[in-house]
This record gives C-alpha cells, structure tokens and sequence, in this order.
C-alpha cells in the first residue's frame, strides 16, 4: 500500500510511502480507528503499487484491493452480508452518522490487476450492490483514489466488519459478464443481418478500448454510426452501448445521455 500522510496532501505530485503489507495487516490496520474532528487527520492510503510513489495513476504497477465507497445503504451489516462470500472489510467513515450510515469497502483481489481491470472490476461490482440496494459512489472508481484513513468524531462509535471469505478474482468476474453482443441481442438481429451483429460487437469493442479521455467521444461515434443501421433497433443499440460504456467506467448518466443523444442526431438527420 501507498500512505500519504496528511502533511504531504497539498503536494503535487502527492509522494507517499510504499509499504509491503499482509492482508491481515492491512485489515487490523483498517480495524482501528482515530479520535480527530478532521476526516484527514490519519493520512490516506492506497492499495496500489506506484513508481517512486508517487501518487498517479500513470505511475500504478498493479493493484491489490478493490475500494468502494458507500454513502446511500452504507449500514456496515448490511453492506457486509451482501459480501459475505469474500475477503473484505467493510467500516465507517467519518461521515456516516446512525440516521445517513456511510461505509467503504475494501476487498482483496486475487491477483494484482491493473487499471483498466480495476476500473472495469468496479463497474461490475457497483452494479451487484444496487441489486442489493447499495448504492456506491460513481465518483470513488479511480485505481489512484486515496482513502483516507479511518478517523471518527470524539464520542462516537466505530463500526466495523472483517469478513474472512475468498480473494476477488477480476479475470473472473468480467469474464463472466454478458458478452458483446449479447446473445439476446444476436438473436434479435442475425436473421436479418449478419452485418448488423459485427458492427455492434466492433463498436463495443472500439469502446472497450479507447483510451482514457477518449472513451465518451468514442462512445459517441460509434453509436451514431450503429444508428445508421436500419437492422438495428434503438433499444439494442442503447442496451449493448451502455454495457461498453459501464465496463470501462464512464457513469451511467454520463453514457445514457451520449447514446440517446448520438442515436436522435443520426436518426434525425434520416
């Protein structure tokens, strides 16, 4: 992990110190908290190798855990049952409160990943807690994100949970996600063009690998080239986009809005 201490938060680059740490360090380390009436007042840290530890994301060797912050559903309990099949822990941050509980999460991957995995890996991961009714931050996906160290206000309490489940394999979980096309979508289209099905797998391709800064404005045009397309529907083109877009992490209200918008520009101009 990277530590940042508080002194050094103003800095930039932000230069932390790399330390090679167990799980379990990690989770005691994450188990305790600090009395302060500032959330910064412990430092931050990340679960990230970085060259000459510096605190970018151009500078990310690899990965070891996944964080993810919870603001709306973030009960410690509730969050942690949702995760009860994996290595993680689950704790409050300094502004849950009993009426508006707020909790991060943080579980140990399988294998370093990098940070396009990372990123992918989030969306997915988001994704399952809102089926549980866990909404977590679209904003905290970046593989760079420091966290700050846990801190509470003096008189308050320390919620935490340490699951001891199994390591998150990324490789696995987006392996196991609906490909693109999806098969729904194949069948909706392969009788009448077969064209149709490669020109939707090569546009959430494009997207898939377009680099960063570009991922929107590859988003765009690829959808309203599909748009052209009068095999395609503007329900499949919106589905299978959408999931291109989410797998590389644009948020959802971000990629809804360039894909309806691309699709009435090109059906408009018809």
């Amino acid at each position: 992990m990277l530590y940042v201490a508080p002194e050094h938060f103003r800095a930039s680059p932000q230069v932390g110190v790399q330390r090679r740490i167990a799980w379990a360090q990690l989770s005691s380390y994450l188990s305790r908290t600090t009395t302060g009436t500032a959330k910064d007042a412990a430092g931050a840290w990340s679960p990230a190798l970085y060259r000459d530890g510096v605190r970018r994301k151009q500078a990310i060797v690899c990965v070891y855990a996944l964080v993810v912050d919870v603001d709306e559903g973030g009960d410690v309990d509730l969050v942690a049952s949702a995760l009860a099949r994996y290595a993680a822990v689950v704790h409050e941050t300094f502004s849950s409160t009993p009426a508006t509980p707020r909790c991060r999460v943080v579980i140990l991957f399988a294998e370093p990943v990098d940070t396009m995995t990372y990123e992918r890996t989030h969306v997915i991961v988001r994704a399952h807690l809102r089926v549980a009714g866990i909404v977590a931050d679209e904003g905290a996906k970046d593989a760079s994100r420091l966290s700050f160290a846990p801190v509470r206000r003096p008189g308050t309490d320390y919620r935490v949970r340490v699951i001891d489940g199994q390591p998150l394999s990324a490789a696995r979980v987006i392996a196991a996600q609906r490909p693109l096309p999806s098969r729904r979508s194949q069948r909706r289209v392969e009788h009448d063009s077969s064209y149709a099905c490669g020109a939707l797998r090569r546009a959430a391709e494009a997207v898939a690998t377009a680099r960063e800064g570009t991922r929107n404005e590859t988003l765009n045009r690829e959808t309203y080239c599909l748009a052209r397309l009068d095999d395609l529907d503007d329900v499949t083109i919106e589905t299978e986009m959408l999931d291109a877009a989410l797998a590389v992490g644009l948020s959802e209200r971000e990629a809804r809005r360039t894909i309806a918008g691309a699709i009435r520009s090109r059906r408009g101009a018809q």
